[in-house]
């Protein structure tokens, strides 16, 4: 007796069509992972159609033309106001002035050189007699022999300065 009826626990007799069972089996492949990723699984063996003249890879790159050609027109218009109307670098005023003064100060630098170089005077060994007549005049000047004082400016009312200026001439 409890054989039968430990048998008979164990075997379950259901239907294979009853609407739980199949929305079960549905839900069951609708949650694996498997079943999820078996498309992507087979479209990736077979490979790519990336042709050059691909329908999606043309409308792609016409798309894209299509944009930078918008995003350089949009730069223009809002860079437009800002240009200064010249055609070229020569005939801005700005640009022109900065390119003269470059060239004046490269000439400054150049003839500042030059203009040291100059002043050197490279005597022989034998020419001392030159350098002591030389040294000679500078003696006999009076240009460094005088130290003229500066010129004192000052109030009319400030007799102080007034008597030490007479008494410096």
């Amino acid at each position: 007796y409890t054989e039968a009826w430990d048998k008979d626990k164990t075997q379950i007799h259901i239907m294979p069509d009853t609407p739980e069972i199949t929305l079960a089996k549905q839900n069951m492949l609708n949650y694996s992972e498997k079943h999820y990723t078996q498309a992507w699984d087979e479209a990736k063996k077979k490979g790519y159609d990336m042709r050059a003249d691909a329908i999606p890879i043309r409308s792609a790159k016409a798309s894209r033309d299509i944009a930078s050609d918008y995003k350089y027109k949009e730069t223009h218009e809002k860079q437009k106001g800002h240009y200064i109307g010249c055609r070229t670098a020569k005939e801005d005023p700005k640009l022109s002035w900065a390119a003269r003064v470059m060239q004046l100060q490269n000439d400054r630098i150049y003839r500042k050189a030059y203009n040291d170089s100059k002043s050197h005077v490279h005597i022989p060994v034998d020419m001392m007699s030159v350098q002591a007549a030389k040294e000679g005049q500078a003696l006999v000047s009076d240009v460094d022999y005088r130290h003229y004082l500066h010129q004192w400016t000052c109030l009319p009312d400030q007799n102080d300065v007034i008597h030490a200026r007479k008494a410096y001439d």
